[in-house]
């Protein structure tokens, strides 16, 4: 017996270029949902996280991702203080390494060095962390399991800093595309925790 995949309510299939269109325009729109929801800096995580979910529905459901659904998982996930504390802490973190370094602190290269890996690390267990949160888990919880996986998946690690670092190429390049390279990088996330799955 063939069994057929339920539609989205209200939607016809898309079909040739239009079908192929499809998920790099929502792809960008997201990108660029999570890029305004970040710009309070401290909302980043939670915007990630949102964007994630929307990421994860669209690809096992063909949901479209609205504003409207975005906003929703963003205040779910906004209600737990961790989604706020942990980019806020992290943040002050590499502002106070930032002025030391501009301060002359002696040994300065390597000491910059030291904050961007430990910058980029940060990062990876955040994106990552974003990747495994939905409505209902914990943020403790995922960016625990993400800190976690760093380390031992390390190839999904470096794919991912690779990601970043081609972003901020693009983005240094080419500051037009900055409004989607947040969805691209949640994006990457999303597809680095899937293939863990499998």
């Amino acid at each position: 017996m063939r069994t057929t995949v339920p539609r989205a309510a209200g939607r016809e299939p898309r079909t040739g270029l239009m079908r192929h269109l499809e998920l790099p325009a929502e792809v960008l729109f997201i990108g660029v949902l999570v890029t305004v929801a970040s710009l309070p800096l401290v909302t980043s995580l939670a915007a990630a996280g949102a964007g994630a979910v929307l990421l994860r529905e669209k690809a096992a459901t063909e949901r479209t991702p609205t504003v409207r659904r975005f906003v929703s998982l963003l205040a779910a996930s906004l209600r737990q203080p961790v989604a706020l504390l942990a980019p806020a802490a992290a943040f002050a973190v590499a502002a106070a390494d930032l002025l030391a370094l501009a301060a002359g602190v002696p040994g300065g290269r390597p000491v910059g060095l030291l904050i961007a890996l430990a910058l980029t690390l940060v990062v990876l267990v955040g994106l990552r962390g974003a990747a495994r949160w939905r409505p209902g888990v914990p943020w403790r919880t995922a960016l625990v399991e993400a800190a976690a996986v760093v380390p031992r998946d390390w190839g999904g690690s470096l794919m991912l800093a690779g990601g970043l670092v081609v972003l901020a190429v693009v983005a240094f390049e080419v500051p037009a595309f900055i409004p989607v390279l947040p969805g691209l990088l949640v994006m990457a996330a999303v597809a680095v925790e899937g293939r863990r799955t499998r």
